[in-house]
């Protein structure tokens, strides 16, 4: 039976959606096509009417995704205090799934480079031009810079924190970039 064009779009969102969930959870190796596919209740078959170039196509798709939801939230921040408060919650912190892409997949992404990392590449230059217009400098490199430190302080002590066994210790560097970008009183 053929798939309309309108069935043929929802089951490649579905894929997308959940591609970009269980990235986050389990990782880029961590999830096969079969048990994707599977997920959102398709076969393999309509896994590659989808994505004829594959698992890597999947991968650069579901990383774009992953992104757009992010910068989604962070177009709505009217500071960087606004921001990294925002970001760096203990919803967050618990949340893998739906949470941002960098602590979640920067290390997968660096070990698959290639096209994916040409995704993850151009989401975190679409962070970075968001937090241009927030962050302070004279020039558009000092502001560059910290639109720079910005992104690799908060998802740097989110990746951390996800990391340790303990909750207080995780909290303390969560707490400690807070700090850092709060405006001086």
């Amino acid at each position: 039976m053929k798939v309309t064009k309108d069935k043929a779009a929802a089951n490649k969102e579905a894929i997308l959606a959940a591609a970009s969930r269980l990235y986050r959870e389990k990782g880029l190796d961590g999830i096969g096509i079969g048990e994707l596919s599977r997920s959102v209740g398709l076969t393999h078959g309509g896994f590659y009417g989808q994505f004829p170039g594959g698992k890597e196509q999947l991968a650069c798709e579901a990383v774009s995704r992953t992104f757009e939801t992010n910068i989604q939230t962070w177009q709505t921040a009217k500071s960087i205090p606004e921001l990294v408060k925002g970001y760096l919650t203990q919803q967050h912190l618990d949340n893998w799934t739906e949470g941002c892409p960098i602590p979640a997949l920067a290390t997968d992404v660096a070990r698959t480079g290639g096209t994916v990392s040409q995704s993850f590449t151009q989401g975190i230059e679409r962070l970075i031009e968001i937090l241009m217009p927030l962050v302070e400098g004279e020039s558009q490199e000092e502001k560059h810079q910290q639109a720079l430190q910005v992104i690799a302080s908060i998802a740097g002590a989110m990746l951390i924190a996800r990391a340790l066994d303990k909750p207080a210790l995780s909290q303390q560097f969560l707490t400690s970039v807070i700090n850092t970008w709060q405006p001086p009183l």
